[in-house]
C-alpha cells in the first residue's frame, strides 16, 4: 500500500504552450507609394519559418513559398519567405530521472511536444497591398483562413533540454507528421537560446 509521503512519477512535470504569429503588409497609401508589383514586400523582410526554436522537424526556413530551384543542398527551392505566419507548440516536461547525476543536477528536463505552423504569402488574398487591382478580400475572408489551414505543418516528437547561464540547450527528435513535398524536414536537431541581461 501507498503510503502518503510517497511520491507520484509527475512531480516537477510541467506544461509549456507558445504562440507566435506575425503579419507584414506594405505601405502604399492607396497607391501614393507604388503599385502593387512595386511594392511588395522585400525578401530580406519577410517572415521564414522553421528551426529548432520555431518549429521542431523542419529546418530553419524549411516551410512556406519556395522558388522552382535552388542549390544542390536546398532541398525543395530556395526560401522566399512570407508575408504572414504562425507557429504554435504545447509541451510538457519533467525533471531529468536522478541516476544520471550530472544532467539532473544541471536542472536537465525531458519533454515532449506537439508544434504546428505556416508561412504564406498573401499578395493577391488581401487586396495586394493597397494599391488597387487584386482581389480585395478581408484579412478575416475565406482564401486566406483556407490557405493558412492548408497550408499548416505539424510535427510531434520529444527531446532533452538543459538550461545554462548563457542560455538553454535541446537536443530533440521529431517525426513531421503533416508537411509538403518541397519542405524541408530534419528529424534530429539541435538548438540554443542566449539569455541577455
Amino acid at each position: 500500500s501507498k503510503q502518503d509521503g510517497d511520491s507520484p512519477s509527475v512531480i516537477g512535470m510541467s506544461l509549456h504552450s507558445s504562440f507566435n504569429c506575425g503579419l507584414i503588409r506594405p505601405l502604399t497609401f492607396n497607391g501614393l507609394l507604388g503599385t502593387n508589383k512595386s511594392s511588395m514586400v522585400p525578401s530580406s523582410d519577410r517572415f521564414y519559418t522553421g528551426g529548432p526554436g520555431q518549429l521542431r522537424g523542419f529546418m530553419p526556413a524549411g516551410i512556406g513559398p519556395r522558388s522552382n530551384k535552388g542549390g544542390s543542398n536546398v532541398p525543395g527551392g530556395d526560401a522566399l519567405g512570407g508575408d504572414l505566419f504562425y507557429t504554435s507548440t504545447l509541451a510538457t516536461s519533467i525533471p531529468f530521472p536522478s541516476y544520471f547525476s550530472t544532467l539532473s543536477q544541471n536542472g536537465a528536463r525531458i519533454f515532449g511536444f506537439a508544434n504546428a505552423g505556416t508561412c504564406v504569402s498573401t499578395i493577391g488574398l488581401l487586396g495586394g497591398g493597397g494599391g488597387g487591382g487584386g482581389q480585395s478580400s478581408s484579412l478575416l475572408g475565406l482564401p486566406v483562413w483556407n490557405q493558412i489551414l492548408q497550408s499548416s505543418r505539424v510535427a510531434v516528437g520529444g527531446g532533452v533540454s538543459v538550461g545554462s547561464p548563457m542560455g538553454r540547450f535541446e537536443a530533440t527528435y521529431a517525426v513531421p507528421m503533416r508537411y509538403g513535398p518541397r519542405d524541408a524536414r530534419k528529424s534530429v536537431q539541435f538548438g540554443f537560446g542566449f539569455s541577455f541581461g
